[in-house]
């Protein structure tokens, strides 16, 4: 098009002139448009082009230039050009940063992109900071805490929806965020949104992740709709399953049914339950009450985010999203794209969530990380006791799970174990085929003295089964079940009980504080006013129901076709018999399963938004092809690979190699070349 118009503002015959450019360009205009749909005519304005070029070549320099600057003015003002915004994106403007030198949004793009606001938003966004938001909006509970360097929280007042016939109706929910001031104010490097995942993980985790970014960041967490401190919350009685998930052998289909049933019983209970139905201000839209779990999925929480931005003033907000904390950061980079500074996603999720690829994908994860680890250890030969068993590591494995599972063995506890560990199969016993499950999750960490000593204690336990000294066996399994379980209420209390300062508040569990002056980050174990929050939003994945069932399609709803589907998992990871492929598909697919009325999000995707996508070839949690996928969806990222085995870049020891890249492109903007290659030795390394 560009090439035809340059045409044509030189392709008028002589007689258009009349001694006045304005007609020309007019002409010039009009029938470079004639030339758009009608090839005949193009022709024609060529041809008599070359005609007024060899009568008037001294005007021809003068009237390219005066018509294609009328002309293209012309077309600036009809397609609503945005100056301001071009002027930001001009080098040596006062506005202007590295982030504004991206490409353009491709055309058509920009009403999707861009919230209507903005532009207001930015006229308007000095008069409020960090640390004094607008209070119309988000009120810090604490001042005296509202400092450099200080920690405090908050909440953000949302309209349930946005919506446009609605919008009056709306009633108003409150979120829970959390910030830790930098250093320095106002924060040099901006601030910085982390979410750990889950679905459930809250703001404590949000702001402990923000110092990957250091202290010249804002470091910012959310108890998004429904969890933690957020109001109304997903931690109803109407929406657990009593005794789950420990119910369930996950190789047993007479049990996965049962669980279905459960899980359908509830989901209907769940959505139904009074405490969601919320009154609308008013009925003009002739809408008596809106339903909390319509609006409170992944979109929910990136509109909520953008809020908290513009009450902070902010123009721009960097994102760091792990596991499904990813889903965040594409979301807001999807909707919001011109107000992302840094991008970083950690172990994503796919832009497109379907539930039944997720689960399958997963699935495939589990046996891939296992298989990783069967291999290495089948490698050290000797150094690897497994390994000397006849088939190799994976046939010791399979047949250490297949004895636990005919003798049915039942770890027993005590009645205040079972309560405190929440996932026994009667008041006083749990079922040791899913601790084993619990336990064999050798690699995830990343801590390798770890994984050798569970793998010597499998390789005692193998020889018991094989020499057929059940007794022996049996005694084995539960004092190590037994002492997994301890350690596990023991790492519990610790989080649920920090150190408190003397005198008469010392005894007071940190959940029990009072919620109208606790201005603390909240943990899963320690939401203040809440102290069931944990049990409850353990029994049953309700975390996970609530939001994905509004983020995600492609459920299933029928019993015999969810059960036809896990056979084919079941027979295509075997997994060495641990059952972790196909617990970690039922785990994923029974989410949505049944659930009344899906609210899926977009598939996320953004062709001018920078960053980091780090991925793991041996992740057993969102698998290496979502990372790929990620990429694919955001063009302008670079894809850093890790060989470690594991969930999400942290602190760890095996991430040494990949966290300098991360530091570089958080305090330096310097976006790694894609392709980059964090090596790692295989998950054990005998001596």
């Amino acid at each position: 098009a560009q090439a035809i118009l340059a045409q044509a503002f030189c392709s008028v015959p002589v007689s258009a002139c009349g001694g006045f450019f304005v007609p020309l360009a007019s002409r010039a205009y009009t029938m470079a448009s004639e030339a758009f749909v009608d090839p005949e005519q193009y022709t024609s304005i060529v041809q008599q082009g070359e005609v007024f070029r060899k009568q008037q070549k001294w005007t021809k320099p003068l009237l390219i230039v005066f018509v294609a600057a009328l002309a293209g003015v012309a077309v600036l003002v009809a397609q609503g050009h945005d100056w301001k915004a071009q002027a930001v994106r001009v080098r040596g403007h006062p506005e202007f940063s590295s982030k504004d030198a991206t490409p353009a949004n491709p055309p058509g793009e920009d009403a999707a992109a861009t919230n209507p606001a903005d532009e207001k938003d930015l006229s308007t966004a000095p008069e409020w900071t960090a640390m004094h938001p607008d209070p119309a909006v988000l009120k810090w509970l604490n001042v005296s805490e509202v400092k450099p360097g200080g920690t405090t929280c908050g909440f953000l007042t949302a309209p349930l929806g946005t919506m446009g016939v609605h919008v009056d109706s709306y009633p108003d929910v409150k979120v829970y965020f959390c910030i830790k001031f930098a250093k320095t104010q106002p924060a040099p490097k901006g601030t910085i949104f982390s979410h750990c995942g889950g679905p459930g993980g809250l703001s404590g985790c949000g702001v402990d992740y923000g110092s990957l970014a250091g202290d010249d960041y804002n470091h910012i967490g959310i108890d998004q709709r429904g969890l933690g401190r957020s109001l109304p919350t997903f931690a109803t009685p109407n929406c657990t399953i009593p005794g789950f998930p420990a119910l369930l052998d996950d190789e047993d289909e007479r049990e996965t049914r049962r669980k279905l049933q459960k899980t359908k019983a509830r989901a209907h209970a769940c959505f139904n339950d009074p405490s969601f139905q919320l009154p609308a201000k008013n009925n003009k839209s002739g809408r008596d009450y809106f339903n909390f779990l319509q609006f409170s999925g992944t979109d929910e929480v990136a509109e909520d985010l953008d809020r908290f931005r513009k009450a902070i003033g902010a123009r721009k907000l960097s994102l760091h999203g792990i596991s499904y904390g990813s889903a965040i950061a594409m979301a807001y980079a999807t909707k919001f794209r011109d107000h992302v500074d840094k991008f970083l996603l950690n172990s994503p999720v796919p832009p497109t969530l379907s539930m039944f690829q997720m689960a399958w994908d997963s699935a495939h994860g589990q046996q891939l990380q296992y298989d990783n680890f069967a291999a290495a250890c089948d490698s050290a030969g000797a150094a690897c006791p497994l390994s000397m068993a006849p088939g190799g590591t994976g046939n010791a494995l399979a047949l250490v799970m297949d004895k636990i599972r005919q003798m049915n063995i039942q770890i027993p506890l005590t009645t205040d174990q079972c309560k405190a560990f929440f996932f026994c199969t009667s008041p006083t016993s749990v079922s040791a085929v899913y601790l084993a499950n619990l336990q064999l999750g050798f690699s995830q960490a990343g801590d390798r003295e770890g994984f050798k000593q569970v793998v010597n204690e499998v390789y005692t336990q193998y020889q018991a089964a094989a020499s057929g000294d059940i007794v022996k066996f049996e005694s084995m399994i539960v004092k190590s079940g037994q002492e997994y379980v301890a350690a596990f209420i023991a790492a519990v209390n610790a989080a649920a009980r920090p150190s408190q300062p003397s005198g008469p508040q010392a005894a007071l569990p940190f959940f029990d504080e009072n919620p109208d002056t606790n201005s603390k980050p909240t943990e899963e174990e320690r939401v203040a006013g809440q102290p069931d929050y944990h049990v409850l939003i353990n029994q049953g994945q309700v975390a996970q129901t609530c939001v994905m069932s509004q983020s995600t399609f492609d459920e299933a709803s029928n019993e015999n076709y969810f059960m036809s589907r896990w056979k084919e998992v079941k027979s295509t990871f075997p997994n060495f018999h641990l059952g972790k492929s196909v617990k970690l598909f039922t785990s994923w697919w029974s989410m949505t399963y049944s659930w009344p009325r899906l609210t899926p999000t977009t598939s996320a995707a953004s062709p001018t938004t920078p960053g980091i996508i780090i991925g793991y070839i041996y992740d057993p949690n969102t698998p290496y092809s979502w990372a790929q996928q990620a990429h694919a969806s955001f063009p302008l990222t670079s894809l850093v690979t890790s060989q470690a085995s594991k969930h999400g870049m942290g602190f760890d020891e095996v991430d040494r190699d990949c966290l300098p890249i991360l530091h570089k492109y958080l305090q330096e903007d310097v976006q790694p070349v894609d392709g980059d290659l964090c090596r790692a030795p295989r998950p054990v390394a005998w001596s």
